[in-house]
């Protein structure tokens, strides 16, 4: 009888273990798009329907986001680099190229690809408030006043309209 328990209930263990990882890996892979400060990230309508016209966009964008859950800003950049060269006015990818400037250190770069994926953001206020704050943040670490402002007056009168 003890020998049965042991084969029996070993393998649901490891079973049940088994599940709790795998969505433990997924809860990871979401952590990015899922805070409050990158749900901007979210894809509008018109953003996916050129995900899914285009299954490369889709693929890289998922790579992404992957990688920069896993912290790997290198390959992240690569795989948005890539993406940009297939769709130049995807906005999101110009975007997440910033935050990774950003995570990187490289203020001046982080500043000029928000402000090309607001060139190309259309009516995506959320995106255009993001992308101002991370010009904002690239800001504060220039220490520059100047685009501090800037960016504090965009946010409101976004925020306001």
């Amino acid at each position: 009888m003890f020998r049965f328990k042991n084969v029996f209930f070993l393998p649901v263990i490891l079973l049940l273990n088994a599940c709790s990882t795998i969505e433990e890996q997924y809860d990871t892979e979401t952590t990015v798009l899922e805070t409050n400060e990158l749900s901007a990230w979210h894809l509008s309508a018109s953003e996916k329907r050129t995900v899914s016209d285009n299954r490369a966009i889709a693929q890289l964008l998922q790579q992404a986001d992957t990688l920069m859950s896993e912290e790997n800003y290198k390959q992240s950049a690569d795989k948005l680099e890539r993406l940009v060269r297939i769709a130049p006015r995807f906005a999101q990818a110009w975007s997440r190229l910033s935050w990774i400037a950003l995570k990187n250190g490289d203020a001046k770069r982080s500043q000029q690809l928000a402000q090309r994926s607001n060139s190309y953001s259309r009516n995506n206020i959320n995106l255009k408030i993001l992308n101002w704050q991370f010009i904002k943040k690239a800001g504060e670490l220039l220490d520059d006043v100047n685009i501090i402002q800037q960016a504090q007056k965009m946010i409101l009168k976004l925020r306001n309209d």
